[in-house]
């Protein structure tokens, strides 16, 4: 059944933003279409089973461009575009009345580099056609930047499973070692970044440029998210100021832009209070991940949701 692409159904989180609709809008997320996640389309990476190192293993999208190629990567990946999400699939969320759709995307969208060079081309051309097709269906879209270069959080999501150690031809490591870099280099000895690579830190700004540029008045895109899970252990100063400025560029270009901020995982309130003044608010949400499945293990779906609001109350 096709729409099986869209994950569960969801109430997004802009119910209270000034200058918006005040309802909940009901939104769901189009997952592993621009951003592969082998555990979202498995069988994209079944053909590297019983492959070795040497012979060129996917793991998630980079690895994935660097084992097959620009070309052959890029034929795999056009024929995903193309039956992955379907009008059919677009007309199957508008009729169960979802308004919005969170749409991920790499950072290569608008400017291929590494392995996604030639690999991911015409991945814009597919956007446009969805956000023509969702504007032509009365559904609304949040562009969420869900890989950025160096990886913000170091897992698959982000693009590359990052600093993946072979042990040899046929094992690895990777989760001990999963350090989102996006900031500049990691030392896990101090437990902290190396330096701030600021030039890193323009080029993710670069591609919220590029976003507005291409679609910063299309009809269609509601919200823009400039980045995706950024690491528990970023630098928040650093990252706050990130999203200042992103939300600044959105502001200048479409004042009617509504700017989504992952909270990187601190759930506290004191980590974001300050970011914005008290009457400067508008048109902003924060976007909170609450990954309940890897919690204790609760006898009773109420302690869950107990948990969930302690979380939310801080």
């Amino acid at each position: 059944m096709k729409s099986f692409a869209f994950a569960a159904l969801a109430t997004l989180a802009l119910a209270d933003t000034p200058g918006k609709d005040n309802k909940a809008m009901i939104g769901t997320n189009v997952g592993g279409w621009m951003v592969l996640e082998p555990w979202i389309t498995p069988s994209l990476f079944y053909r590297f089973l019983g492959k070795t190192h040497s012979e060129g293993v996917g793991m998630d999208q980079y690895t994935f461009c660097e084992a097959l190629g620009p070309e052959e990567g890029n034929r795999v990946l056009r024929d995903h575009w193309d039956h992955w999400i379907t009008e059919e699939v677009l007309q199957d969320a508008a009729d169960r009345e979802v308004e919005i759709l969170r749409l991920p995307i790499g950072d290569w969208t608008l400017k291929q580099y590494g392995p996604y060079v030639g690999c991911t081309e015409g991945a814009d051309e597919k956007i446009q056609w969805l956000l023509d097709t969702a504007h032509k269906m009365g559904m609304k879209v949040l562009l969420d930047v869900h890989a950025v270069k160096g990886s913000q959080n170091g897992y698959d999501n982000s693009g590359l499973a990052n600093r993946t150690e072979w042990l040899d031809e046929t094992h690895f490591e990777h989760w001990a070692h999963a350090d989102g870099e996006w900031m500049g280099p990691w030392d896990s000895d101090k437990n902290q970044y190396k330096y701030i690579d600021f030039a890193a830190i323009d080029w993710a700004k670069d591609t919220i440029r590029g976003l507005l540029d291409r679609w910063g008045h299309h009809p269609a895109v509601y919200a823009i998210e400039p980045m995706n899970e950024p690491w528990w252990s970023s630098d928040l100063a650093v990252l706050r100021g990130f999203y200042r400025d992103v939300r600044n560029m959105m502001r200048d270009f479409n004042p009617d832009l509504v700017f989504v901020f992952h909270d990187s995982f601190h759930f506290d309130a004191i980590s974001w209070n300050d970011m914005f003044d008290d009457d400067d608010m508008e048109n902003v949400v924060m976007d909170t991940h609450q990954y309940t499945a890897w919690w204790d293990a609760k006898s009773d779906i109420g302690d869950y949701c107990d948990d969930y609001g302690a979380n939310m109350y801080n």
